[in-house]
């Protein structure tokens, strides 16, 4: 396990630092859709995608932000680990817009013992317009030692959901998430979950615990979009996907297009989460939008050395995506 390496938001300096390196190293992956009214792209409602690599290195901690152009606000994103699975844990993709900041935040540590292997974040941000009434709302669970938590926060009657995010709070390299999404579980394309226009955050101790003191935040971002644009939540589920301890399928990354297979849609994703409804505490996920194609949302399931000793467990994709009407 290596130095820290942390860029705190909200002082002037880091601000001024924090501009300089987002211009330095923040890219329009290839592909991107061009701005709202480019001639190339008529069916873009107006969303903008950054990404920004972490420096890579060894670090126990990483935590910054990817940034969104002028005039737009962060809507959601997500993180992916690149030169570690298991090693690593995302514990941050929260989109936030106040005074000083304007991004998708993230943070990631080294499982307790560290990792010596060379390892960074690329991390992608959804920007979309500044619609009216657009809200960050932010539940947090209880802070105490309990193994399990689950925060959920709604917007407010009248608002859509167009993005989401979660936090959990804590020093400890012991707690990992175990869900973010919308509260539901079902083997299909759901368009309204159980919880209208809200968004769930779950996170479980690694099964060693920790006395450590934490707690976990569910973030929604709320708006009132113009009629020419809808948003829609998909929440799709995988089945059974590890059985003692192995993995039935061959492959651990699941992907899944807005819309499900109707990609003729033209649909651009906003928000990306997923879950496990496994054994708390017991699987690594991290879901980020594929950059190579922003229709598209990954989530990466790792299994601990040890492999996975709980029952079976099902994966799941949650994401949010906007299309104009």
């Amino acid at each position: 396990m290596g130095s820290v390496s942390r860029h705190p938001i909200g002082r002037t300096l880091t601000a001024l630092l924090a501009a300089v390196l987002l211009a330095a190293t923040s890219t329009s992956a290839q592909g991107a859709p061009p701005p709202p009214g480019s001639d190339t792209d008529p069916y873009n409602p107006g969303i903008v995608y950054r990404t920004v690599y972490s420096r890579p290195g060894s670090p126990g901690v990483v935590e910054f932000g990817a940034g969104c152009p002028t005039g737009y606000r962060p809507f959601g994103g997500g993180a992916q680990l690149l030169g570690a699975t298991n090693q690593v844990f995302i514990q941050r993709t929260e989109p936030v817009h106040n005074v000083t900041d304007n991004g998708l935040y993230v943070r990631a540590v080294e499982r307790p013992g560290g990792y010596s292997g060379t390892w960074q974040l690329r991390v992608i941000v959804a920007c979309g317009p500044d619609y009216p009434n657009l809200t960050y709302l932010r539940t947090t669970t209880a802070v105490n030692s309990t193994n399990f938590k689950s925060a959920t926060v709604q917007c407010p009657a009248g608002l859509t959901r167009v993005g989401m995010g979660a936090e959990i709070n804590t020093t400890s390299s012991a707690v990992r998430f175990d869900d973010i999404g919308f509260g539901i579980f079902s083997n299909a394309w759901v368009s309204f979950p159980s919880i209208p226009n809200s968004a769930r955050a779950i996170a479980g101790e690694l099964p060693s615990g920790t006395s450590a003191t934490w707690s976990v935040s569910a973030v929604v971002v709320c708006a009132t979009p113009p009629p020419t644009v809808a948003f829609h939540g998909a929440h799709h589920g995988y089945g059974i996907s590890v059985v003692d301890g192995e993995y039935v399928y061959t492959d651990n990354v699941e992907t899944e297009a807005c819309g499900g297979w109707e990609q003729e849609n033209h649909s651009y994703m906003t928000g990306v989460g997923g879950g496990q409804d496994g054994d708390s505490g017991e699987v690594n996920l991290q879901w980020y939008i594929d950059p190579d194609d922003y229709e598209v949302g990954v989530m990466q399931t790792g299994l601990d050395s040890g492999g996975y000793s709980g029952a079976p467990m099902s994966t799941y994709l949650s994401v949010i995506c906007v299309t104009k009407t």
